[in-house]
């Protein structure tokens, strides 16, 4: 029986999730003991207690019961992870309603139960861009406003494009990308193989161009970095989990066409064919991160490889059967 008493307890909002899973094994080799709330709980274990919640409820949807059962009325750290990480539009309010009425449930939670310190997972993506990052910049703001009022800590992490390792996958919005350049791809060879045997074509193989900066560079960090980093660090302030050298644009789509044979290239200014159009019009969310980016960062080191991302190919196509 694990001594509440001796033992920090820290709270993780979205604990099963795919940042949040990986931040709890990491703080669970710290020795403190874990109070996972989500929606879906892991299997309960040594350190480790599942509660089953929800940020859109008050008191995220925990009895005063059962918090203090798992709690024993004190808990040192709040992690809060929980959102929905949609970059197109907020159709269903789900990201308002989650992101950011669930924030300020996560912040009366904290007050309400004396938190001292609130540790949070924004983006370094805040330019307000799209739904998601404006929710983000909200959460920035009323957290400040939260922590100065109320004389607590609070740590906000910045991380950029988490990508998943092979121990620890993840189909993300990067994946995402490539799997549609592969679907609309596919449609278009269908297409041109067709018409090429019906006209007797000799066999051509087409550039397929994407529309972006091949210098610029996209911030990619692995989960295990940004885990590591927010289990480590305990300081109040702005964190950037951001890689210090990544990779650029150009070297990502020679990578990707390397490994999925399609010759890719990235280009700022042509005029796209019928079928480059439509992937435009489809991957429009991703537009902007295809400009390049340029963060601060509080990593030391984070390399994003050739054979990186060929893996982690090879992982999405295992993962989609």
């Amino acid at each position: 029986m694990v001594d509440k008493k001796k033992v920090s307890n820290f709270l993780i909002t979205g604990a099963s999730g795919f940042v949040g899973s990986a931040l709890v094994e990491q703080l669970l080799t710290k020795g403190v003991r874990v109070i996972s709330v989500s929606r879906h709980s892991p299997i309960l274990r040594e350190n480790l207690v599942p509660l089953v919640g929800d940020i859109t409820e008050p008191n995220l949807g925990l009895s005063s019961d059962v918090l203090h059962d798992a709690t024993g009325g004190r808990i040192e750290r709040l992690y809060h992870l929980a959102a929905v990480h949609n970059l197109g539009n907020d159709r269903n309010g789900l990201i308002q309603k989650t992101n950011v009425e669930g924030t300020r449930n996560v912040i009366d939670f904290c007050i309400r139960h004396n938190v001292p310190h609130l540790l949070f997972c924004s983006t370094a993506y805040t330019s307000g861009g799209n739904p998601y990052e404006r929710s983000k910049i909200v959460n920035e703001r009323e957290i400040a406003a939260f922590a100065k009022l109320n004389d607590v800590r609070a740590t906000v992490f910045k991380p950029s494009v988490v990508m998943g390792t092979r121990d620890h996958p993840y189909p993300g919005h990067f994946s995402q990308f490539v799997s549609l350049v592969i679907r609309i791809h596919k449609r278009a060879e269908l297409i041109r193989r067709n018409i090429e045997g019906a006209l007797r074509l000799p066999v051509i193989e087409p550039v397929f161009r994407i529309k972006g900066s091949p210098g610029g560079r996209l911030n990619l960090v692995t989960v295990d970095a940004v885990a590591k980093a927010m289990a480590n660090i305990d300081k109040e302030g702005t964190f950037w989990l951001t890689n210090p050298e990544p990779p650029t644009l150009g070297q990502l789509v020679e990578w990707v066409g390397d490994f999925v044979m399609i010759d890719m290239r990235i280009e700022p200014h042509f005029r796209p064919t019928p079928i480059e159009a439509v992937f435009q019009k489809m991957a429009a969310a991703f537009g902007p991160y295809l400009q390049g980016d340029d963060f601060p960062s509080h990593l030391e080191s984070c390399p994003i490889t050739r054979e990186f991302i060929q893996e982690t190919m090879r992982t999405m196509f295992l993962l989609q059967g």
